[in-house]
C-alpha cells in the first residue's frame, strides 16, 4: 500500500467511513451477507453447480476471501475446458465437466447467444423483455449429466459447505438429485423466476416451497437481473436449513 493510500485509509478509520472501491459496490451488499453466512455456518467447502466463466468461484474468492475447496461443475464444454485451465493456478479449485440433474444420462444442452443463458431449458420471450438477443440458441450439444448424491464421496464436509445452484431453470432438477446431500448442507442459494425466461422454468413459489420441503428458510434475496421495463425477472435466493424443523 501506497503512502498516500495508507495515509486515506487511517483517515477513514479514525472518521468511521470504509473506503470501498467503485466496482465492488453493487455487490457489496451480497458479499457481506455471504460473509457473515459463512462465519456463522462455519463454511469450509463450496459446491458451484453451474458454474458458467467462474463468477461466483471468482466472487468469493476476491469479495468474501474465502480460501476453501471450491467445487464447480459446468455442463457447456468449452466453458469448462476453459474453467479447468484456470483452476490450474488454484489447487482449491476443482472443476468437474458435467451437468447435474435428477438421474444421470445424457441430455441435450442449449448454448446460448450469450453464454450465461445456458440451459437445458428452451428460451421464451412471452412475458419477458430485453433478454431476447442473449438468450437466443445458437447451438446444441449433448452433455453428460450426473446426480449430486451420486458424487457425495468427493465432498469432505457437507455439514460445513455451501451449495451455490445457478443453472437457469433448471435448479429444481438439480435438487431432485441431491436429496441425500441436502439433509446435511446448512446454507445454499438457488436462482429463483419472477417472470420466465425459459419454458417450463419453475415459479418463484414452485421454488422457494420445493427448498421449504426440504428443510431451508429464506435468508436473503438479491436481484439478479431486470427486463426492459425495469421489472425484476431473476433473484438469487439465499437460504439457511430451518434448525426448527431439525429439532421437532
Amino acid at each position: 500500500m501506497s503512502i498516500a493510500r495508507e495515509w486515506v485509509k487511517r483517515l477513514a478509520d479514525q472518521a468511521g467511513v470504509e473506503i470501498t472501491p467503485k466496482w465492488r459496490v453493487p455487490s457489496l451488499p451480497y458479499a457481506r451477507r455471504m460473509q457473515t453466512l459463512f462465519d456463522a455456518f462455519g463454511i469450509t467447502a463450496v459446491i458451484d453447480v453451474g458454474a458458467n466463466a467462474g463468477q461466483f468461484r471468482d466472487q468469493i474468492r476476491s469479495e468474501i476471501g474465502f480460501t476453501g475447496p471450491i467445487f464447480s461443475f459446468e455442463a457447456d464444454p468449452t466453458l469448462a475446458a476453459r474453467l479447468q485451465e484456470r483452476a490450474a493456478s488454484d489447487p482449491a479449485w476443482t472443476v468437474m465437466p458435467v451437468a447435474l440433474g435428477a438421474t444421470a444420462g445424457s441430455m441435450t444442452f442449449n448454448i446460448m447467444h450469450d453464454p450465461v443463458y445456458n440451459s437445458f431449458k428452451t428460451p421464451t420471450t412471452a412475458s419477458v423483455t430485453g433478454h431476447e438477443r442473449g438468450n437466443t440458441v445458437v447451438r446444441t450439444v449433448d452433455v453428460e449429466v450426473a446426480t449430486l448424491d451420486a458424487l457425495v464421496n468427493r465432498f469432505p464436509d457437507l455439514a460445513h459447505t455451501y451449495l451455490k445452484i445457478d443453472t437457469q431453470g433448471f435448479d429444481l432438477e438439480v435438487i431432485k438429485g441431491a436429496a441425500g446431500i441436502l439433509v446435511q448442507v446448512p446454507a445454499m442459494q438457488t436462482e429463483i423466476s419472477i417472470k420466465p425466461i425459459y419454458a417450463d422454468s419453475p415459479t418463484m413459489e414452485q421454488s422457494i416451497a420445493a427448498m421449504k420441503a426440504h428443510g431451508f428458510t429464506i435468508a436473503d434475496m438479491f436481484l439478479v437481473s431486470t427486463d426492459g421495463e425495469h421489472r425484476a425477472v431473476e433473484f438469487d435466493c439465499v437460504m439457511v436449513r430451518d434448525q426448527r424443523r431439525i429439532s421437532s
